[in-house]
């Protein structure tokens, strides 16, 4: 017996005059004079079950604010962020692209290592974004040749597209805003014209002030001279390829701390080296014990709140970002002459980072210690380092 199943129809979009007249007062409305990190607030909603659900939070991560706030800056070109994993560097340009599409429109692209993770990137992360804020996903145009997967059309104008390094992508089109994700896991040399940050800042000349070419990554080049001797506070010991020359071309900011020991209140950076933990046979239990000691007076702070020290979260709210030649003065008053520069450019090291908990940190660290000892493996270093 032959049985027929009717199936549904889809939906077919129609052009309407109310519909023409709606996205044509899109087109036309002023920016909406906001910060990228105010709009975040205002418009993004986060949906990670299992992790969090909510509203975008900047007091989460408030080492994220002042670097992308610098996206709208006339003052920058250009701005690199040194960061490892978990501490939400990716999250800026999901927040740069909801600013664009919802408050400042401009055309835009996000440069993926490779096409695999451009088509990652835009059904896990920009497809979610328009899902789950509705208030951005409303400004993308509803049809099927205005949102496939390396493009997204908005009811603006603004043109959104997905990429990957090679010449073609990255030559001829003017492009005000680009976005390199995971830099160090790009080629560093596209199709043997030069690097892609170079190239695609290219894209942004046109617009002078109102470009902004981005790069962010944690590290993955090995430093040319282990036995360099870095010449002021904040510069990297540098390598040929990758973030690390671009974060020393800029003006080379760092998070710090001020330590609230009212007999000390020294500001410093919170570095892997400043955490204190025993030495046990289980590296578990010794990563479990972990505080960071300030540099200056050996006072201890805990990772998580609830004694009488400020937690690492508590620590954030209170950080500020300082430029290479600067003093952040026990006043809150900043003295010294800093570095100037076209390019601002930020490194945030992993015991700040706000999904990273000291007692990972530690862990990975004495566990891929042990095996070097054991085998002389440095994989397992190398990758903590660099990533954690």
């Amino acid at each position: 017996m032959n049985t027929m199943i009717a199936m549904p129809e889809l939906p077919v979009r129609t052009h309407t005059l109310e519909s023409i007249v709606v996205e044509s007062a899109e087109a036309a409305r002023p920016p909406e004079r906001l910060t990228v990190s105010e709009a975040a607030e205002k418009y993004r909603k986060i949906n990670n079950p299992g992790a969090f659900v909510g509203d975008w939070s900047n007091d989460k991560t408030p080492y994220l604010v002042e670097p992308m706030n610098l996206l709208n800056s006339t003052a920058f070109t250009s701005m690199i962020f040194v960061g490892p994993a978990q501490c939400g560097k990716t999250d800026m340009v999901m927040n740069w692209i909801g600013y664009s599409a919802r408050c400042d429109p401009a055309d835009m692209m996000v440069i993926c290592p490779s096409n695999t993770t451009a088509r990652d990137f835009s059904m896990r992360r920009v497809d979610r974004l328009h899902r789950h804020s509705p208030e951005i996903g409303h400004q993308l145009i509803q049809s099927r040749d205005a949102d496939n997967v390396f493009d997204k059309h908005y009811k603006s104008g603004m043109l959104l597209t997905l990429s990957w390094p090679t010449i073609n992508e990255l030559s001829g089109k003017p492009i005000p805003r680009l976005w390199l994700t995971d830099y160090d896991r790009m080629s560093q040399d596209v199709d043997k014209e030069g690097d892609p940050f170079s190239l695609a800042r290219k894209r942004a000349t046109t617009f002078k002030t109102f470009g902004m070419t981005v790069a962010e990554s944690s590290p993955g080049f090995e430093v040319d001279d282990p036995k360099y001797t870095p010449t002021t506070a904040h510069e990297a010991i540098p390598t040929t390829d990758g973030i690390i020359p671009l974060y020393n071309n800029g003006d080379r900011r760092r998070w710090y701390w001020r330590c609230v020991n009212p007999k000390c209140k020294g500001a410093f950076e919170p570095d892997f080296e400043l955490l204190r933990y025993p030495d046990s046979a289980d590296a578990m239990e010794s990563a479990e014990q972990a505080e960071l000691a300030c540099p200056h007076c050996d006072t201890r702070y805990p990772h998580d709140a609830g004694g009488l020290m400020p937690s690492k979260h508590e620590m954030n709210l209170a950080g500020r970002w300082v430029k290479d030649g600067q003093i952040w003065l026990p006043n809150n008053e900043m003295r010294g002459v800093a570095i100037r520069s076209t390019s601002a450019s930020f490194w945030l090291k992993g015991v700040a980072a706000a999904f990273a908990t000291w007692k990972t940190l530690v862990f990975n660290y004495i566990v891929a210690e042990r095996t070097y000892e054991a085998n002389g493996s440095e994989k397992l270093l190398k990758s903590t380092i660099n990533t954690d």
